[in-house]
């Protein structure tokens, strides 16, 4: 009988709690607010721009005030991670070109009862094997060439679209 009230009670809190999860608004003009959207909107009142920092005793070269300038610029600051998004994929299509070693050790233990006259006997057997793979791609007519050719293209591409960003600003 305790098991039937449990299950009873344990339905209608889950029902009341989707149903307060999923109220809906009271009329059709009027938004429908979440119940985390309070929370999403204070973690956005929050957050706050990147103080400029320096520190004015400090006699600066021309490249370190480029560099604060430009990682303080949202624009340039965009360009810049897209360009060097851009240079590390070009890496990943390069790296088609070296070979790939994937190693694995396992190791295991079985234990057995073996009957042996009129006795049992226990005996435990060790296993150890080591697995070394090696791959390398020899012939693929062209196709890993044409893949780090488009991955250097864009890389290009994305540098120039930076350079334009600093004429723009």
């Amino acid at each position: 009988m305790r098991w039937v009230l449990r299950t009873i009670l344990l339905i209608s809190l889950q029902s009341a709690g989707l149903a307060l999860a999923q109220r809906a608004p009271v009329s059709p003009d009027h938004p429908w607010h979440g119940l985390g959207e309070a929370r999403i909107e204070a973690d956005a009142r929050n957050l706050t721009e990147p103080k400029l920092n320096f520190d004015p005793a400090k006699n600066y070269s021309l490249p370190e005030l480029i560099d604060l300038a430009e990682s303080h610029n949202p624009e340039t600051r965009v360009a810049w991670e897209h360009a060097r998004a851009q240079a590390a994929a070009w890496g990943i299509a390069r790296s088609e070109l070296y070979p790939t070693v994937a190693a694995a050790a396992l190791a295991g233990v079985d234990r057995e009862q073996v009957y042996l006259a009129d006795r049992f006997f226990r005996q435990t057997i060790g296993d150890f094997q080591v697995v070394l793979n090696l791959n390398y791609t020899i012939f693929d007519f062209g196709a890993r060439a044409g893949r780090i050719n488009a991955a250097k293209a864009e890389s290009l591409a994305t540098n120039f679209a930076f350079n334009d960003t600093h004429t723009a600003t």
